[in-house]
């Protein structure tokens, strides 16, 4: 059995192109496959896992030993200066606190991005990585990831400085750095769920650093693992890849990196590796990659819907005049409405007021449709939906108040008398004839 912990679907597009693969396909075809399990692992994205998760929860009960982790590949440095590397490395959620780690550190990394070299960069400082995880540690697994990682890396300069007979001092720094990294993720994850990963392949340069992760493995007792670092599905689909990559000119690493990054059965998988290793080692891989799979539990990233709220102030009025036989819900609220229900009101009467407008039927009679409907769907959804557009009005109000330029609203929010009359908006959707139900329909 293999689980393949390194896989990318087109999410991993949202800053360059890629990969081709639908995260549903890339299910499927792993289950055709017969792999135990996979993990997603887009660059820097975890905007798949919805999509992923739901999917997973629909196929559960006729794969019910087929196991999906979500998880991340992202840039680890030591800094956010420009010109640098930007390695990659691997992140898998154990479970459902491990993947509010995952979304913190992706939160993190993307709210520091920057561009370099024409490109938006989002890496993870280790000093980030480190202090987030010891939070969640036991809950996420990482690995080395591909060649374009920092273990692959050091090892392949290792090789070079060995072989062109490099002065020793040379060769004990790349050494330190090497211990230094090993050391490092060691301390973060935890030797249990720290992995060096291999590739399956023919190709000289992944041969040999193959050979040299499975050294460091050794020294230091560490678990390797396989992975494929899936980018299409098959070999047949290459070509549609290479072409992907190459469709906005230029002329990517096509034929040297990704040549065997695609989704293998097992019997591939082992073929490849006997070019590196013995067929116990492999076993014992293959083993350890069970083990990971293992560690992922089944969770659920749906959440009922929340309504945010925001404190409100307490009732200024004794309440209004208001006619319970044209108007009872109006009514109702003035006279028995929680706060949320009496300030959204005052705050609509009070509005009519101060635009000139008063009590002209059409506008009470607007506003009694918009609270019977608000009430309604509140009822729906078990909660107060007033609270919904008192938050927005909370919001919108510090926006004004710090000087910042609100426009006047478009879309199905221009609808409701109320919201103009909240603030939220700023066109009169009575003088303008537009439709209340634009925005029930809409929305909910």
């Amino acid at each position: 059995m293999f689980f393949n912990c390194h896989n990318h679907t087109h999410y991993s597009n949202l800053r360059l192109l890629d990969c081709i693969i639908k995260p549903k396909d890339l299910i499927d075809r792993a289950i055709q496959l017969g792999l135990s399990g996979i993990a997603i692992t887009d660059h820097e994205s975890i905007s798949s896992h919805m999509e992923v998760n739901q999917y997973v929860k629909k196929i559960r009960e006729k794969y019910p030993d087929f196991t999906v982790a979500l998880g991340n590949e992202i840039y680890l440095t030591d800094t956010r200066d420009k010109n640098q590397p930007y390695y990659h490395f691997i992140l898998i959620a154990k479970d459902e606190i491990g993947h509010k780690g995952l979304r913190e550190l992706s939160s993190k990394a993307w709210y520091n991005s920057y561009f370099d070299r024409g490109m938006e960069r989002v890496p993870t400082l280790k000093s980030e990585l480190e202090e987030v995880m010891s939070r969640y540690k036991g809950h996420i697994m990482g690995t080395t990831a591909c060649m374009g990682g920092e273990l692959s890396k050091l090892l392949t300069q290792l090789y070079v400085a060995r072989e062109a007979h490099a002065p020793q001092d040379e060769i004990a720094e790349i050494k330190n750095k090497i211990i230094d990294f090993i050391q490092f993720c060691i301390s973060v994850f935890g030797e249990d769920d720290f992995y060096i990963e291999c590739a399956p392949s023919s190709m000289k340069d992944q041969v040999t650093v193959n050979k040299e992760l499975y050294k460091v493995a050794e020294s230091f007792q560490l678990n390797i693992i396989p992975a494929t670092d899936s980018h299409y599905l098959s070999q047949e689909t290459r070509f549609a890849h290479k072409a992907y990559l190459n469709s906005k000119g230029g002329d990517r690493e096509v034929d040297s990196f990704y040549e065997f990054a695609r989704l293998m059965d097992e019997n591939e998988v082992r073929e490849l590796l006997a070019h590196s290793f013995d067929e116990i080692d492999i076993n014992m891989m293959l083993q350890m990659s069970e083990d990971m799979r293992r560690k992922v539990q089944w969770y659920s990233l749906e959440r009922p819907q929340q309504i945010p709220v925001v404190e409100v102030p307490k009732r200024k009025f004794l309440g209004w005049s208001i006619d319970s036989d044209y108007f009872p819900t109006l009514d109702y609220i003035n006279q028995h409405g929680n706060e949320q229900e009496q300030y959204w009101l005052d705050c609509c009467f009070e509005a009519l007021l101060n635009k000139g407008i008063g009590e002209r039927f059409e506008y009470i009679e607007r506003l009694e449709i918009e609270a019977d409907v608000i009430r309604y769907i509140g009822d729906r959804l078990g909660t107060c939906l007033f609270a919904y557009f008192n938050t927005f009005k909370h919001y919108i109000d510090l926006f004004w108040d710090c000087g910042s330029i609100v426009g006047p609203g478009r879309g199905s929010a221009t609808g409701f008398l109320s919201n103009y009359l909240l603030g939220i908006t700023q066109l009169d959707p009575i003088k303008w004839n537009l439709p209340w139900w634009r925005l029930t329909l809409i929305n909910y």
